[in-house]
């Protein structure tokens, strides 16, 4: 008998301890979202939170896991959370943006010789463009602009990229994609699309710029794309420049996570940055 009061309160202090646990939906290991998790998870800890950071497919997923409560903390596009808002309506007021990580910029890299001159061009059905795979950040973005600027949906879309991809694009300017669209963060310069973009002859970036872009997102009572022209190239010498959209990538929480812990990691966005992002 007492063996068994032993191990029934060893398992609820288990119970107990897991109920308390801070997940943090994050992206692939090695990646922004990841390491950005890892930073956070490290600060709560000192805080006396437990903590578990999962890999995830990226922001859908993230928001998916927080929304259906099986994660704490998830970090996402802004765009992404406006896109699955509409989508599962039902849904959208179980979690709540808490602050701003970093910003994300929207890259479209075409062939200098093919049909496409700017984004007019992809309001069109000349337009093949390569979003990366279904799901992802890049892919949601498409997505959205869509639905910000039906011409956008008149382009023929392919959900798939990477190196192979942008390769097939600056040695066939008439291939089966003429654009290649993805996301990254505009303050990481050595990202390897924008370096191949950049080192070749074949490649440029157009502009991104469509005044319906700026469209207020009513739920989330601001605008999710800002026109930025974001540094492509280090130095002061720099004749590479571009106008697009970007946006924030945020924290969003559960509604039901632990009302303190929430109150920490925005102290955390508001007042302690250089704690999540120290200088390199």
């Amino acid at each position: 008998m007492k063996k068994t009061l032993i191990a029934m309160a060893l398992t609820l202090a288990s119970s107990q301890l897991i109920a308390d646990e801070v997940t943090i939906s994050t992206g692939s290991r090695g990646g922004s979202y990841y390491e950005t998790g890892e930073q956070l998870a490290s600060i709560l800890n000192d805080f006396d939170y437990e903590t578990k950071v999962l890999k995830s497919k990226g922001s859908i997923l993230n928001i998916s896991r927080v929304a259906n409560f099986e994660a704490s903390l998830g970090f996402a596009q802004l765009d992404a959370v406006a896109w699955w808002m509409k989508q599962n309506p039902n849904q959208a007021k179980n979690f709540s943006v808490l602050g701003n990580l970093f910003p994300e910029c929207v890259y479209i890299a075409v062939n200098k010789d093919g049909p496409i001159d700017d984004e007019g061009d992809l309001q069109s059905t000349k337009g093949k463009i390569a979003v990366q795979k279904r799901g992802s950040g890049s892919a949601v973005t498409w997505e959205y602009m869509r639905d910000l600027n039906a011409g956008y949906a008149k382009s023929q879309t392919f959900y798939k990229g990477g190196m192979q991809v942008l390769s097939q694009l600056a040695n066939e300017p008439d291939g089966e994609i003429n654009a290649f669209l993805w996301v990254s963060n505009p303050e990481k310069l050595d990202q390897r699309y924008l370096k191949t973009v950049l080192n070749s002859d074949q490649l440029e970036l157009i502009n991104v710029n469509d005044w319906d872009l700026n469209d207020k997102h009513e739920e989330l009572g601001r605008s999710i794309y800002r026109f930025e022209k974001p540094d492509v190239k280090k130095g002061f010498l720099n004749d590479k420049e571009i106008e697009t959209i970007c946006m924030d990538s945020v924290v969003i929480a559960g509604k039901a996570a632990d009302e303190d812990m929430v109150d920490d990691v925005v102290d955390v966005l508001v007042n302690n940055r250089t704690r999540l992002f120290p200088p390199e």
